[in-house]
């Protein structure tokens, strides 16, 4: 039978499945025997004065009942604690690959499987290096060792497992020269090939379907599990480039208004054009940050202050004014950069009416390990049906929408805006995290951000991947 095939059949082979066929199989065998056997007894009981043939029977019998309880009671007690080996070798490997192939969790991850195996040696490269190598001979391949192994390059090719000897001497660039025949599998995420398993034996006699069928089941366990890095890295790049886009949106109507404003001021009240200047300069140097770290409340609550205080010169003191009821103990909480000035800019955006004062109201508190931070104002409100897709995205630019808010930028949709906030507050904080809108027409509108538990800190996670 040639190799592909047995490592094929290898990967199919159910244990539970054999064992259980064998039930059944030794199962109809007993029901045919014991009758037979049972006859031959009374016959011999009946007919045959010897006791011989009748203690024979008796004895045969008896073997038969300890070989029903060994195939029906034994096999199960296997697989049970082979079930429960398999779950904790996984438990224990995912616990060092988890953040992907360093040759810290790939060391740790060796040591955990060599022992599992037949092998004298355990190798994992990215296909040009080695990340880490046990047993016997490692300290000739430590990490970072260039691969020149013609096994591993074919194997990197064509994602296959692949089995070899060493017929000869050993080539330059070889793994463990001194072990004549090996097993290397391939490490894919999404049918990428991302780098090689490979167990070393001292003689090619040593490798078997089963030997075969671990290499490819540990590889296939570790792809699994890099997989599911893989898809963290990608949220948490998604999380770093929607940021960075967020913090870049300067609006040009928005920046032209307020230097307009603030040069108005110039002559008529230099004091307040000054105090608005400052306001700008910080407001605008918190936006075009590239800081990814969390921030606290207190400073969300000043970045939003600074974006009223610019809105109030804008429009007037009487046409706008906004007030803040934090509760001290909340204000070094840690929560995701711009959350609440997209908010506030929804409210004078969407709320305020052609005349008349919009007051606003912050307020934030703590119970019960959830952060609750209230946005409400008394404007124009919504409708059912506006409220109903609210967090469905609308880009008027890209539609072609020149329209002009009132504060004279152009609108993006509260939508967008929103559903920035809530993907943003979800990565960070979780599912049961979130943004809650309730609106009247007519009387306003309330945004409830609730933030359940601590914060993953996008700063100190891992964002590559060695392989």
């Amino acid at each position: 039978m040639k190799v592909p095939h047995l490592i094929e059949w290898s990967r199919r082979l159910n244990l539970t499945k054999v064992l259980r066929s064998s039930q059944v199989i030794m199962t109809v065998l007993l029901v045919l025997c014991v009758p037979m056997l049972l006859a031959l007894l009374l016959w011999d009981l009946v007919a045959n004065p010897n006791p011989v043939p009748a203690v024979i029977t008796i004895a045969g019998l008896v073997l038969l009942c300890f070989f029903f309880s060994y195939v029906f009671v034994v096999p199960d007690d296997l697989t049970s604690s082979a079930t429960d080996r398999t779950l904790s070798i996984s438990s224990k490997i995912f616990a060092h690959t988890r953040q992907g192939l360093t040759p810290e969790a790939t060391l740790g991850a060796c040591r955990i499987i060599l022992p599992e195996t037949l092998a004298s040696a355990i190798c994992i490269t990215d296909g040009k290096q080695v990340l880490a190598s046990w047993g016997e001979g490692s300290e000739q391949c430590p990490a970072g060792t260039s691969v020149a192994f013609e096994t591993t390059a074919r194997v990197m090719a064509s994602g296959a497992t692949s089995v070899f000897t060493r017929d000869g001497d050993a080539q330059p660039g070889d793994l463990f020269p001194r072990l004549r025949a090996g097993v290397v599998a391939p490490l894919k995420v999404r049918d990428r090939c991302m780098g090689t398993l490979g167990l070393f034996y001292p003689r090619a006699s040593s490798i078997d379907m089963r030997q075969t069928a671990l290499a490819t089941g540990f590889a296939e366990l570790i792809s699994t599990q890099l997989a599911s890095f893989e898809l963290e890295r990608q949220d948490e790049l998604t999380a770093r480039i929607e940021l960075r886009a967020l913090q870049s949106q300067v609006d040009p109507h928005f920046l032209f208004n307020t230097i307009g404003t603030i040069a108005s001021l110039v002559r008529t009240d230099p004091e307040l054009a000054r105090s608005l200047l400052i306001d700008f300069s910080n407001y605008y140097r918190q936006t075009l940050s590239n800081s990814e770290e969390l921030v606290t409340l207190a400073s969300e609550i000043d970045q939003g202050m600074r974006y009223i205080n610019l809105m109030q010169a804008r429009f007037g003191s009487d046409r706008l004014c906004a007030v803040t009821d934090i509760d001290p103990d909340v204000l070094d909480c840690r929560v995701p950069p711009f959350i609440l000035q997209p908010l506030l800019e929804n409210c004078i955006k969407h709320a305020m009416r052609e005349t008349g004062m919009l007051s606003m109201y912050v307020r934030a508190r703590r119970s019960e390990g959830r952060l609750t931070v209230v946005v409400e104002d008394d404007g124009v409100g919504m409708d059912e049906a506006t409220l109903a897709h609210l967090f469905e995205a609308r880009d008027a630019a890209l539609e072609g929408n020149d329209d002009i808010a009132a504060d004279g930028s152009t609108p993006r949709g509260c939508g967008l805006a929103l559903v920035n906030v809530l993907m943003r507050i979800k990565f960070f904080f979780g599912e049961e995290s979130g943004i809650h809108i309730e609106s009247e027409l007519g009387k306003g509108t309330r945004a409830t951000v609730s933030l359940v538990g601590e914060p993953r800190d996008l700063a100190q996670s891992p964002v590559h991947v060695r392989a």
